[in-house]
């Protein structure tokens, strides 16, 4: 059972794919799928979409510093990608660890572009969030583009009252 919602935040719409398990999937402009509007819908737990839907608009309005939904981690792989994904979840709203961190987090300290792999396959952005991943000396690529990312780290920097300044990553 899954269904599919697509919600108009400042950041452009976000598609979100939920299961009776929880939240499975969430797409950023510019990767919602095309025919995303169209996809057929089966009987989802309504409940889910609504509470992420709640959420998302809270997180975006700056009410929100964190998710708090049912995650169902059917797409993340097995093995160091989910261990990366699953570290990358406990990062804190408006916090950054680079990638060698999570590496040696997750007790892979060697791994550090392993982890910029996990980050290029997670179904859950925003919720596991990779935007708060950097790469040493630069703010580092995100699925979401660039542009993106560095409007969420800007969004949750001024939420959380922390002043940055261009190319923040670099000092």
């Amino acid at each position: 059972m899954t269904g599919w919602r697509l919600v108009e935040t400042r950041f452009g719409p976000i598609g979100l794919e939920a299961t009776a398990a929880g939240l499975r999937q969430v797409w950023l402009p510019p990767t919602i799928p095309p025919d995303f509007a169209t996809m057929p819908g089966e009987d989802a737990d309504e409940a889910v979409l609504d509470t992420v839907e709640t959420q998302l608009l809270e997180y975006c309005a700056g009410e929100r510093r964190e998710f708090d939904v049912p995650l169902d981690w059917s797409l993340v792989p097995c093995g160091f990608t989910g261990e990366a994904l699953r570290g990358i979840a406990e990062i804190g709203f408006a916090e950054v660890e680079s990638y060698g961190e999570i590496a040696a987090r997750v007790g892979h300290p060697r791994a550090a572009r392993a982890v910029g792999t996990a980050c290029s396959k997670n179904p859950l952005p925003l919720v596991v969030p990779c935007h708060r991943v950097v790469r040493a000396g630069s703010m580092g690529s995100y699925g979401g583009g660039e542009a993106m990312k560095q409007a969420l780290l800007e969004h949750e920097f001024a939420g959380a009252g922390i002043e940055i300044w261009p190319e923040w990553w670099r000092s």
